[in-house]
């Protein structure tokens, strides 16, 4: 059950390996729950922190394509499609970051064999099997007490 997909996993395994990861071994990570919805607590200040900072979010945008330079080693450009009007842009960009998972990414190696697909260290998403996890580690400005080391339990 540890590195099955979740589509082959039945219920009491799946309760199992909770029951064995999380109950059972507490101390051996450090996981925090949020008290709250974790869009309004956690992603629309950090959103807005950015965009004080200049960062420019496109919501409901798809990257289509990768525009490089003329060596053909750098991007410096996204061609995105705007999912409501259907609207394909070029956006210059500066740096991308690739916030999605690996199967997320190795299809876009896959749909762009002309940019993201010439580079084999792109090209080595498209081998990788498993299950996309996010993991972060959020520093506070000010310190937390919290009643439990891993606070799984309340």
């Amino acid at each position: 059950g540890l590195f099955a997909p979740g589509s082959q996993c039945s219920a009491a395994a799946a309760l199992g390996m909770a029951y064995f990861f999380v109950l059972r071994h507490q101390d051996s990570f450090d996981v925090r729950w949020c008290r709250g919805n974790v869009g309004e607590k956690i992603f629309a200040p950090w959103l807005e922190l950015m965009e004080g900072r200049g960062v420019t979010f496109a919501p409901n945008t798809r990257a289509e394509d990768f525009v490089l330079d003329d060596a053909g080693k750098i991007i410096v450009g996204v061609r995105c499609k705007d999912a409501a009007s259907g609207e394909t842009t070029t956006r210059p960009v500066d740096e991308v970051v690739f916030a999605v998972g690996g199967a997320a990414l190795a299809g876009m190696v896959r749909s762009n064999p002309s940019s993201l697909g010439r580079h084999a260290e792109f090209r080595k998403f498209a081998n990788l099997r498993g299950t996309s996890v996010l993991a972060t580690r959020i520093y506070l400005d000010k310190k937390i007490d919290t009643p439990y080391s891993a606070n799984a339990c309340r």
